[in-house]
């Protein structure tokens, strides 16, 4: 672990903690040793699918959908240079659009 990681997990699962009222899904690629911390972190508060060979970063709502190059820690989202997009999801809900554009079943 290091600072990167130690931040960017103590925020998220911060966050994941507060929204009581909100059904959240992380989807990981347990291959990634890296991945075990957060996975720790938030698996009480949300529900944490295992997809192998998994490399998108995104976040997904039922409203939009946020993706891009850069990863969901604090290095990727503040300090590097990335391309990221926020979008309109425009399919049913938050689930629909993993089904469908990442072909994974919830």
């Amino acid at each position: 672990m290091n600072d990167q990681t130690s931040s960017r997990e103590l925020l998220l699962s911060k966050a994941v903690a507060e929204l009581t009222d909100t059904d959240i899904t992380f989807l990981i690629n347990g291959n990634e040793d890296h991945n075990d911390y957060i996975k720790s972190r938030v698996e009480r508060n949300a529900e944490v699918v295992d997809v192998p060979d998994l490399h998108a970063k995104a976040v997904i709502t039922d409203d939009w959908v946020y993706a891009g190059s850069a990863n969901i820690t604090r290095r990727g989202l503040l300090v590097n240079r990335e391309l990221c997009k926020i979008v309109t999801n425009t399919h049913p809900d938050a689930n629909t659009y993993v089904e469908e554009e990442l072909s994974v079943d919830l």
